[in-house]
């Protein structure tokens, strides 16, 4: 095979490696341009000898490696790469939270009020505030009276408030 055929198939085999981040193929795209750099190399061995196929072995061991981090070094300074990736923080100061301690801290033998079924898992609303919370697997209609017994963490413990 021609040289210049053996590097063109290596170079579209980096190319096929760095399209499979983008693209959802399942690994295909990946293992086609794996396969495109391994041929080459073999080709190489084969066609040119122990010099050239050792040069593209070395190649693709050095370049591999450094094209794929140089390339996630500049793709998110691109148009494209500004557009997908997400640069903004959520912050706790701008509001974002998936949990805060202050708003379970006082919840334990509060009263409130089934809003969705429980069975065993429901909404409630205690002091005008929505929470998802469990039962010890019994089920309860929405407007039950609950009392919290239990606070883990995000998971609010319920059972139906008795009767004084």
């Amino acid at each position: 095979m021609n040289l210049l055929f053996l590097t063109g198939l290596f170079f579209i085999g980096l190319i096929a490696i760095i399209v499979e981040f983008f693209v959802p193929a399942a690994g295909i795209i990946g293992i086609i341009g794996g396969g495109c750099i391994v041929g080459s190399v073999v080709f190489a061995f084969l066609d040119y000898g122990i010099l050239t196929g050792s040069i593209f072995i070395l190649g693709a061991l050095i370049l591999t490696p450094l094209l794929i981090i140089f390339y996630f070094k500049i793709f998110p300074k691109t148009i494209i790469g500004k557009k997908l990736i997400l640069n903004t923080k959520q912050s706790h100061e701008s509001g974002f939270t998936s949990f805060t301690q202050e708003k379970y801290r006082n919840l334990k033998g509060s009263s409130g009020i089934v809003i969705k079924d429980m069975r065993p898992i429901g909404i409630v609303e205690i002091e005008g505030q929505r929470f998802n919370a469990l039962t010890n697997g019994e089920y309860l209609d929405s407007g039950n009276k609950i009392q919290v017994f239990k606070v883990e963490g995000s998971r609010v413990f319920v059972k139906k408030e008795s009767k004084k």
